[in-house]
């Protein structure tokens, strides 16, 4: 974003991190995988419980699943 981290808003304003790692938590195969996605700072921001992370300017759509369970 070519923005002073210092002036962005934090995270925790716009999502709580508690109720994400619970609702996020690391599955198994077995559980199924699960995703959040969320806007912050213009962008969305797509937590998926096997440990990625992407974030893309709003006007973006997220990356889905990377591949992963195409069809599902």
């Amino acid at each position: 974003m070519d923005a002073d981290p210092v002036e962005l808003n934090p995270l925790h304003s716009t999502v709580d991190p508690d109720a994400l790692d619970a609702l996020i938590c690391v599955r198994t195969g077995t559980d199924g995988d699960i995703h959040v996605t969320f806007a912050h700072e213009d962008h969305a921001i797509t937590v998926y419980s096997y440990g990625v992370v992407s974030i893309a300017p709003s006007h973006e759509p997220p990356a889905e699943n990377y591949g992963r369970n195409a069809g599902r």
